[in-house]
């Protein structure tokens, strides 16, 4: 499967992935190597809460998920919120980031979770219609 957990050596690609989203939504979001660095370090203590995966394809990462685990007292199984998904750009329309995404609800659902959120900016419409488009 072309899907597997994050490790270390992936935090530069994913470094890249985040900047080139940062710029098609036209965002100045101050995107650092060391915050990167030090929040794989943070995560990586927390797995039950946070699960990052990339998406692998000839040996080559183009694509990222970001999930986080949370209880709530109304969902008391749980919630899974898909924080972060991004594709490559020459690798989008391809079905991978539909392929991340349902890889995300899966994990949710083994989890034992009762609720998946997606986490999108308002004026990324093109996330919305894809998320909209996926269900």
């Amino acid at each position: 499967m072309p899907i597997r957990m994050w490790t270390e050596q992936d935090i530069k690609v994913v470094f890249s992935l985040l900047q080139e989203l940062n710029e098609a939504l036209n965002e100045d979001q101050d995107i650092r190597m060391n915050d990167i660095v030090k929040h794989y370090n943070e995560m990586t203590k927390s797995k039950d809460i946070y699960e990052n995966y990339v998406y692998e394809e000839d040996g080559a990462v183009i694509g990222f998920l970001s999930l986080i685990h949370y209880r709530s007292v109304y969902h008391k199984k749980g919630t899974t919120l898909i924080n972060e998904l991004v594709v490559l750009k020459g690798s989008r329309n391809k079905g991978i980031g539909g392929e991340l995404l349902k890889y995300g609800i899966e994990r949710a659902k083994e989890k034992g979770m009762d609720e998946i959120e997606v986490g999108v900016m308002k004026k990324n419409t093109k996330a919305i219609e894809f998320y909209k488009e996926h269900g």
